[in-house]
């Protein structure tokens, strides 16, 4: 290139509209925010979601003291249109498409409350155990299980709720209060995170019983769980220090350990572009979602922190929809407000 030419092209590069280069920087990352829903109102923190697919909505659990509801988005408008009152502390959202319920775990009451599908009626409010807060549904036999303590233990438990007939039918005792559920279709097998212990705990849910614990080095616990099946992967996030750690499911060995997300939340895998996401931002003073790209079953590599701000931290990889929806809760200078993202190929 000539020295004219030269000249020339850093001219045009200069002369280009920022909001261009922008948008074409943002083109290359492998999730894009395409929407901002806003929910005006809604204070305190925001936890877990849950999607009815079929209908297109969206259920945000905001556990606020002054606020404990459901939040219900409907996804192709765009907008909130009802919220759920009368939680206490609602932590883990279910909604089952097989029987049109929704069931939201409680926290502070220690109940899994259920509402009708279509107008969102109380059916009935289930005590589960005290903290009830994760939940992981088992497609092949309608049952929910919710991570729940036991009061004066350290032990903890996952309390099983038939979502036919909306009765608890039995509970698994774990070391310590389980979380991250992620349910293994190919086997009876059930991981968990054990709260506050460097290990995961595999639950058998036929023999209804803890069946092994993982050591993790590195990391004093992590809080959220994701599942590649397909590879017999499993991924866990910690907090303390934020790291992504990486165990090989058929042997229970720790394959490799990135980077994490500060203040993580929740954690998911998309099979269909074999990436990792990590959303975090609790008490932090922004939020990211950390994508990792999935190079085969042992290499990983952390391709892009996505921008989401303060305080959004919890979220849902809805695969049906190709999104991922990110719950911000309200912060000094913004609304709460469910962040969608869509990947990029």
């Amino acid at each position: 290139m000539t020295k004219r030419q030269t000249i020339f092209a850093v001219i045009c590069l200069i002369l280009t509209p920022i909001e261009t280069r922008s948008a074409h920087t943002q083109d290359k990352l492998p999730l894009q925010r395409v929407q901002t829903i806003p929910m005006s109102g809604v204070s305190g923190r925001l936890d877990h979601l849950g999607v009815d697919v079929e209908g297109g909505r969206l259920f945000a659990a905001a556990l606020g003291d002054s606020q404990n509801t459901v939040e219900v988005i409907d996804l192709k408008a765009g907008k909130r249109i009802s919220s759920i009152r009368g939680q206490s502390m609602p932590q883990g959202v279910f909604y089952s498409a097989d029987f049109k319920k929704l069931f939201v775990a409680n926290g502070k009451d220690g109940t899994v409350k259920i509402f009708r599908g279509d107008n969102l009626g109380l059916v009935g409010s289930l005590p589960v155990g005290t903290g009830a807060d994760h939940v992981g549904y088992d497609q092949a036999t309608k049952d929910l299980y919710v991570g729940v303590s036991i009061p004066n233990s350290r032990v903890g438990e996952l309390a099983i709720v038939d979502t036919r007939t909306n009765k608890k039918i039995g509970a698994i005792q774990t070391d310590s209060r389980p979380g991250g559920i992620k349910i293994e279709t190919a086997s009876p097998r059930i991981f968990v995170t054990l709260g506050g212990l460097p290990r995961v705990g595999v639950v058998d849910r036929e023999k209804q019983k803890q069946i092994a614990t993982w050591p993790l080095t590195g990391v004093p616990s992590v809080v959220a769980l994701a599942l590649d099946e397909t590879n017999h992967r499993l991924f866990g996030a910690s907090r303390n220090p934020p790291m992504l750690t990486v165990l090989d499911t058929e042997s229970g060995k720790q394959i490799t350990q990135l980077d994490g997300v500060e203040g993580i939340d929740d954690l998911w895998y998309d099979a269909e572009h074999h990436r990792i996401y990590a959303s975090g931002g609790r008490g932090a003073a922004a939020g990211f979602v950390y994508v990792y790209q999935q190079r085969d079953a042992d290499h990983y590599e952390l391709t892009a922190k996505i921008p989401t701000r303060a305080d959004a931290q919890t979220s849902i990889w809805v695969p049906q929809l190709n999104r991922l929806y990110v719950s911000a809760s309200a912060n000094g200078n913004e609304n709460a407000a469910i962040l969608v993202f869509e990947p990029q190929p």
